[in-house]
This record gives structure tokens, sequence and C-alpha cells, in this order.
């Protein structure tokens, strides 16, 4: 799963071995620093997503319930441009958005 909000750009996948833990990464490590202390970020600088944290699904659920429950934006690229932090983000997000619009258009419902 890849999220994409105002805290940054996260990929979770199922850990190989531990059936109950996730694996978040991100390619930024601030993106995970939105999510974790410091202590819990490994880093893998060989892998793709140089930056990851294994935690449980239960603890994972829990962490984007409340940032769920905390949008107040009604246009998120729009949120993205006004926050400082993520700015640098604001234009990789827009591609993102305009691939998918692409792929919509381009699609046979």
């Amino acid at each position: 799963m890849w999220i994409a909000s105002k805290d940054g750009f996260v990929s979770i996948v199922q850990h190989r071995d531990l059936m109950d833990t996730l694996m978040v990464r991100a390619r930024v490590k601030m993106d995970l620093l939105s999510l974790f202390t410091e202590e819990r970020i490994l880093e893998t600088p060989d892998a793709d997503y140089r930056f990851r944290v294994l935690v449980p699904k239960r603890e994972m659920a829990a962490i984007f319930a409340e940032k769920i429950k905390e949008i107040t934006y009604p246009n998120f690229k729009n949120e993205i441009a006004q926050i400082q932090s993520q700015r640098d983000k604001f234009s990789v997000y827009h591609k993102i958005w305009k691939l998918m619009w692409d792929y919509s258009k381009n699609k046979k419902l």
C-alpha cells in the first residue's frame, strides 16, 4: 500500500517472516519521522526504500485512524502546497495525480 499524506509518502507491506508485523518504508527519513521516533527507524542504504520501521498491524491501524481524524482540508494538493516542510513534494504529488487522471481517462469503465 502506498500512502501519500500531508506528512509524507510511505509504502506499507507485510513483513516476510512476521505475520502480525508491517514494514513501513520511505525513501526520505522525514516521512517516517512524522509517524515514528527516530530510534525506531532502520536505515538500509542499498534498499529501494532506504528507511523503514517494523510495526505491529494494530499499532499501524491506530496511527492511521488518528491521521484520518486529523484531516481538516477539502483539497489535498492545496494543503500540500501550504505546508512548508512538504512544498518540495507538491510537484511530485501533482505528477501522481496527473498520471492517475490520465489513466482514468484512458481506462474503459
